[in-house]
Formats: structure tokens, sequence, C-alpha cells
């Protein structure tokens, strides 16, 4: 085969301007520390890497949602258990005064008005708001659960609040205020409004019986208090998951976006030789003449 000058010549062109694309797309490489700045470098790389984007932002998504629940839920276990206090600090008062040949009418006038004190003290934790909304008032777009006067329920029942925490899992926010304190009329405010009545009534009211009643309201919170953790440790459980997931996708995208630099450096070096090579080569190998002016 007959090898001319003009083949020459092409032949060092294309390897030149094979490695001035290599050594182009190795300074930008370096310079931005990513192996893809444009899709063409690697199209497959490309399509893999906005999978892995695409699946951090929705894991991005579940920390945020992770971190609501978890935030609602302590303050519901909270609220749950100041107000198991307080109820306690009733059936102590209750007992006491139920002690009738101990205690004087003014002496039933203080706890009255002491568990007075606690019923506004039961309402203000059943009220307990997160961003505005009331962690016992279901899907209420109000900022009470209760009435604050009245003690009435002025939420929403029927509607879970619940908040997906991954793909496969959701986990209920609100607590039930009706299933935690009580039927409307039978609550655990009217419990103690009625037991603060009888404290000042004349004869003193049943008030052994109404211990009996506190007891049953305690053991309403407290299995409204359980249902809460077992929502917590689901949510720390998630938790945990969710951030071995997040470590395991930004693994796999700087797999396959970054680049080790010490071998783009040693690489960028050798194809900078070759150049360089190949420069002095073809000024030896192809020596132009007036004939190549003339053409």
């Amino acid at each position: 085969m007959r090898i001319t000058q003009r083949t020459l010549a092409d032949n060092n062109i294309r390897n030149m301007g094979a490695n001035l694309s290599a050594i182009s797309l190795l300074n930008d490489q370096i310079s931005s520390g990513r192996a893809i700045t444009k899709p063409s470098d690697n199209p497959s790389g490309t399509s893999t890497a906005m999978r892995t984007r695409t699946d951090l932002a929705a894991n991005d998504q579940y920390t945020a949602n992770i971190s609501q629940a978890g935030t609602t839920l302590a303050a519901a276990d909270g609220a749950l258990a100041t107000m198991g206090d307080l109820l306690r600090r009733v059936r102590d008062l209750t007992t006491q005064a139920a002690n009738t040949g101990a205690q004087s009418p003014d002496a039933l006038k203080a706890l009255s008005i002491e568990v007075s004190g606690l019923r506004d003290g039961l309402l203000s934790m059943a009220n307990r708001t997160v961003d505005g909304r009331p962690v016992f008032g279901g899907a209420t777009s109000g900022s009470q659960a209760y009435d604050p006067t009245t003690g009435a329920f002025t939420g929403r029942t029927g509607v879970a609040l619940d908040v997906r925490v991954s793909p496969t899992e959701t986990v209920r926010t609100d607590v039930d205020g009706p299933t935690a304190f009580g039927p409307a009329g039978d609550d655990v405010f009217a419990l103690v409004q009625r037991i603060a009545g009888e404290m000042t009534a004349t004869p003193t009211g049943d008030l052994t019986a109404s211990i009996g009643d506190i007891d049953a309201a305690l053991g309403r919170l407290t299995a409204a208090r359980t249902e809460v953790g077992v929502r917590v440790n689901r949510v720390d459980t998630v938790k945990a998951v969710n951030a071995d997931v997040a470590l395991s996708l930004s693994s796999q995208l700087g797999d396959v976006e970054s680049i080790d630099t010490g071998k783009a450096y040693l690489e960028l070096k050798i194809r900078q030789n070759s150049y360089e090579a190949a420069l002095a080569v073809s000024s030896q190998s192809v020596q132009t003449s007036l004939v190549d002016f003339i053409r």
C-alpha cells in the first residue's frame, strides 16, 4: 500500500486531535472534581447518576418526614406523661378529701381550688401543638383540640394523620383526643371538674367512687402513651434504616460522578507526553515543500 505525505499528515492530525480531546476532558474532570461533566462523557453513567439523585431527593423527603413525625410524637408523649402526673395528683387530693372526718370546710375548699387548677393544666397539655397543629385534635384546621373554658372537644376524629417515612411505610402522628381522654361529657376534664365540685358540696359527693373513675382515666392515658411509644420505636427504626440508605446512595453517586484525582493526574501527564511526542515526530516525518503550498 502506498503511503503518501498526505496520509501521514492526516493520521498525525487525527491522533493529536484524540490526545487533545482526552487532555481537555481530563482538565475538565480535574478542575470540577467530577468524572461526568456532560451527558456525552458517559451516557450510562449519566443515567445512573440521575436515578441515584432522584432516589436521594426522595430519601431527603423521607428524612424530613421522619423528623416531623418524631417531633410530633415526642410532643404527644411528653404531654401524656405530664397529664398522667397531674391526674395522679388529682387522685391524691381526692383520696385526701374523701377522708371527710379529717377535713374542715376550708381545707376542702382549698383542695377543690387546687383540683380546678390541675384541670386547667390538663386542658393546657391536651392543647399541645406542633407547628400550630394540635397534637390531640386529629385532622382539624383549628389551633386547639379542646375548648380551654368548657373542655369540649373541638378537633376532628376519624381521619388519621399519616406521614410517609419510607417507600413502603407510613406512621400515624396524631393522637385521638376522645380515645386518650375519654368521650365527650365523660372525659378526664369533666371528671376533674366534677370532683372539684364534689369536694365543696354539702354533703360531700361520692369521692371514693370518683377515685375509681380517676384510675380508669389513668388507664386510658397509659394505653395512649403505650401506643405513642410503639410509633416512636417505629420512627427510630426507620430513621436508622433511612440513614443507611442515604449513605449507600451517596456512595453510589460518588462512584459514578467522582474521579480518582491521582489517577486522573497520571493519565493527564501520559496524554500530554503523547501529544508532545506526536508533535515532535510529526515535525520530523511530515516535511512540507513548495508543492504542498501550491496544491
